[in-house]
């Protein structure tokens, strides 16, 4: 009889001791898992606070003149405009910092994001007179162009209008691209007289659109390039925004092609 009590004691024992390691095993397990969430939402956070004062330099710069900003990139520095350092939530510091550069001002092609139905301009003054340059574009989109010039002290512009390669859309009388460059539509462009700007609307979709200049010409500047890095604990993140040049709006196209005050508007040069 004592021998049987003295077992189930024993037991008893082993049982508690399992039961023991049982919940120990469980809680590290939840400890570790709540740990892990803990750091994954401190990983969020931090992520959202880098991206979020990159994006809060970028939004200072932008409302600085292009002037200013090429002087900045002249100089070599931009000293504390371009950094912003933000005490955050416990004492935590973020920061960002930024460089600035000029976007084109080089014989690289340069690549623009176009809108299906918006113009988006690029700007030729002191680009080479009677050369040219391709426009050169992916997707399924048509493009229509105006290449606006000064002849003589009077404005005027030449038109251009190509559908992609294997177009099948509607009949509109564009011309059709060809593949070039290593791009799958292009068209050569032209540069008589003083160039000025040109202008170019993706029709029916949205298209990137890459402008090559002719061999051993450069491109203008196009704006200023700032780049922000942001930083909250081990998140880092990149923000790149172009400050372009100023843009002429949609209507100006059919100014050029008014004739005079009283004729009505044209869509094709005189």
């Amino acid at each position: 009889m004592k021998f049987k009590m003295i077992k189930e004691k024993g037991q008893t024992l082993l049982i508690i001791v399992l039961l023991s390691f049982l919940a120990l095993s469980v809680g590290i397990v939840v400890s570790n898992r709540f740990i892990k969430t803990l750091r994954d939402v401190s990983e969020s956070d931090n992520s959202s606070r880098a991206r979020a004062v990159a994006e809060a330099l970028v939004e200072r710069l932008l409302i600085v003149s292009n002037a200013t900003l090429g002087d900045y990139i002249n100089f070599g520095s931009c000293g504390t405009a371009c950094s912003l350092e933000i005490n955050g939530f416990l004492g935590q510091v973020v920061r960002a910092d930024a460089t600035l550069s000029f976007a084109g001002a080089s014989a690289d092609p340069f690549e623009i994001a176009g809108k299906n139905g918006e113009v988006s301009q690029i700007t030729l003054v002191s680009y080479a007179t009677n050369s040219s340059l391709d426009v050169c574009w992916s997707g399924g989109a048509s493009v229509y162009a105006s290449y606006i010039y000064d002849q003589s002290g009077v404005i005027a512009a030449d038109i251009y209008a190509y559908n992609p390669v294997g177009y099948t859309g509607y009949i509109n009388n564009f011309s059709d691209a060809i593949s070039s460059h290593g791009y799958p539509n292009c068209f050569t462009v032209s540069t008589p007289y003083t160039p000025k700007v040109l202008r170019i609307r993706p029709i029916n979709a949205d298209a990137t659109i890459i402008i090559v200049p002719s061999g051993g010409h450069s491109l203008p500047s196009q704006g200023v390039l700032i780049t922000s890095i942001g930083r909250a604990g081990d998140a880092v993140k990149t923000v790149k925004v172009l400050k372009s040049s100023a843009s002429a709006p949609e209507y100006m196209d059919f100014v050029i092609y008014q004739k005079s005050t009283t004729d009505p508007l044209s869509n094709r040069p005189n």
